[in-house]
């Protein structure tokens, strides 16, 4: 079994029914967990999710109210463990990132 973080995208699209990347993002989750994977959550794609669903459509949010965040953010947290943030978290990611060259702003662990 492999774990796997998933990313604040994967959370939005797969939250926000009106994406065209809903059912995509729905799929994906729903093969891993098929699979027999663990699939968590963090803290901080909590704190980006939150950030994204309560920001205003004119500005590339979703425009949520916070207590349907909350709703959405409470499902999340009842579906998939949240992972303590630890410096082991830190180290996993610096290897993956190492592994895999990758550059730009994929690398960003915030905003």
């Amino acid at each position: 079994m492999t774990t796997y973080l998933l990313d604040t995208n994967i959370l939005l699209r797969g939250s926000d029914r009106d994406s065209p990347f809903h059912n995509l993002a729905e799929n994906a989750v729903a093969k891993l967990l098929e699979q027999k994977h663990q699939v968590c959550l963090t803290s901080q794609t909590i704190v980006e999710f939150w950030a994204v669903a309560t920001r205003p459509v004119e500005v590339n949010g979703l425009g949520w109210s916070v207590e349907r965040t909350c709703q959405e953010v409470d499902q999340l947290l009842n579906q998939f463990p949240l992972l303590e943030e630890t410096s082991q978290i830190f180290g996993q990611w610096l290897n993956h990132v190492t592994a895999n060259q990758v550059r730009g702003k994929q690398v960003t662990m915030r905003g």
